[in-house]
């Protein structure tokens, strides 16, 4: 029932436009709604990054095939909650050899296009992250298309020395061991030469900072992605923050829809100064229907 009633409410502001734009309107806001995030997931073998995705959505994802033959190709995963559809790009482990590596270099570059984010997944208690280094110089930075937003997951952060010291009651590092997580971000950060507040350092087991990262997951996604990610976070990422920020981007992508429409449209300047108010009408309306859309 939310869905129509949403889309009722739309398409009566939506009757102001020219009908010959309506049904491409209708069209394109159907889109923005049932938009499919891709999502890869990166990182070697035990980061955790099954557990990871299974700690942020809702729908169980399996773990990894281990066996060789299947390592080899990317495991896609397509989770449904509702009418809404996300997708995981399992990308295989790098560091396992060097021909193999040279193989998923050019893997990687092939699945750049199709990735709306990436998350690439580190170990904490890893000493050096050379093999990621060298790998992220050769197929990010060298890369000349479009590239989607990169965020280093630093997982299992409990295991930072002393792990005997973290507080598995209040879910927190010793003071001595947030000493040491914000030196290894630090680390990390310079070796990667990768900006500090892309890093975030999380712990799955130890329930630490997960929702920090859902938030700068919806804030570095694009714009008209943030949306339909929100359905498949579990309930308690549903925070104030992260449903402003995604409703707000649903009005502006659909803002940036009806703008792009009628700049094609063959329209006297004076009706598309006169549809510029209508439009802000439709944003607000889109705002303030999200929940109908994706709640």
């Amino acid at each position: 029932m939310k869905h129509p009633s949403g889309y009722a409410l739309i398409r009566r502001h939506l009757r102001r436009y020219p009908h010959a734009l309506r049904q491409h309107l209708i069209q394109e806001l159907n889109r923005l709604v049932t938009y499919e995030p891709v999502i890869g997931i990166m990182g070697k073998t035990g980061v955790g990054k099954s557990s990871l995705c299974n700690a942020l959505f809702r729908s169980e994802v399996c773990a990894v095939n281990a066996v060789e033959a299947c390592t080899r190709q990317p495991q896609r995963v397509r989770l449904r909650f509702g009418n809404h559809f996300l997708t995981l790009v399992d990308l295989p482990g790098v560091g396992e050899s060097f021909t193999r590596d040279g193989e998923y270099r050019e893997l990687y570059r092939d699945h750049m296009p199709q990735l709306d984010m990436v998350l690439w997944v580190l170990k904490a208690d890893d000493r050096a992250y050379a093999v990621e280094e060298q790998f992220y110089r050769d197929v990010f930075v060298q890369y000349s298309g479009p590239q989607p937003p990169v965020l280093w997951v630093l997982n299992q952060v409990d295991k930072t020395e002393p792990a005997e010291q973290w507080n598995w009651l209040s879910a927190q590092p010793s003071a001595l061991q947030a000493e040491r997580i914000v030196q290894k971000q630090q680390a990390v950060a310079r070796q990667l030469e990768i900006a500090e507040q892309d890093i975030l350092p999380v712990s799955v087991r130890g329930r630490y900072r997960l929702s920090r990262l859902v938030e700068a997951m919806i804030t570095r996604l694009p714009k008209q992605v943030r949306s339909p990610l929100v359905p498949h976070l579990h309930n308690g990422y549903h925070t104030t923050s992260v449903i402003s920020t995604a409703s707000s981007s649903f009005g502006d992508a659909v803002v940036e829809a009806i703008d792009k429409i009628i700049d094609l449209a063959p329209l006297p300047q004076v009706a598309r100064i006169a549809l510029q108010s209508v439009t802000r009408t439709v944003a607000r309306a889109a705002r303030s229907m999200w929940g109908f859309f994706f709640g």
